[in-house]
């Protein structure tokens, strides 16, 4: 198997996540989108992923290959973000694997949820738009939605407005 780069291992496991999600295969921009790289950074690395045969690329949508083997190298580079559990038939799963700016916007996140775990969803966005991240409208609807998808955040309705339930 041939040694992997930071980059490289951070753009397969992604499209291995999104996998999940996408099982005819990940959308070329959901996955530039969630990695938050231009296209000169992503697109030698996917390149370079499908010369070495660990994916396939057609039209825009790009299919992992190499399941065996990636599941390896998951194992190995599992980052703190990460929850990597075995299946009952001994495959690995990758659990919530959250991107620089989903770890960014938990550390933004925990210092603006109160006391019982409840955060306002304009106080949220507002930071999200305008605050350290500067998110524009679209990333910060897919980034929400992503914490949501993975059980960090919990959209519920209060008496005084809308809200988020912090669940980390």
């Amino acid at each position: 198997m041939t040694n992997l780069t930071h980059l490289q291992k951070r753009v397969l496991n992604g499209i291995k996540f999104f996998q999940t999600e996408y099982p005819n295969g990940v959308p070329y921009n959901i996955l530039k989108i969630d990695m938050d790289l231009p296209e000169e950074d992503i697109d030698p690395v996917l390149v370079f992923l499908e010369k070495e045969d660990y994916i396939s690329r057609q039209d825009g949508i790009l299919l992992i290959r190499k399941e065996h083997e990636i599941d390896q190298k998951v194992e190995e580079d599992v980052n703190v973000g990460d929850r990597v559990e075995k299946s009952d038939n001994g495959d690995l799963e990758v659990k919530n694997q959250l991107s620089d700016t989903e770890q960014q916007s938990l550390e933004i996140i925990r210092k603006l949820v109160d006391d019982e775990g409840y955060l306002s969803r304009t106080l949220l966005e507002g930071n999200l738009l305008y605050g350290e991240l500067m998110l524009s409208s679209i990333r910060m609807y897919n980034l929400i939605t992503s914490l949501e998808n993975k059980q960090i955040l919990k959209k519920i309705q209060l008496s005084d407005g809308e809200y988020y339930k912090f669940t980390p």
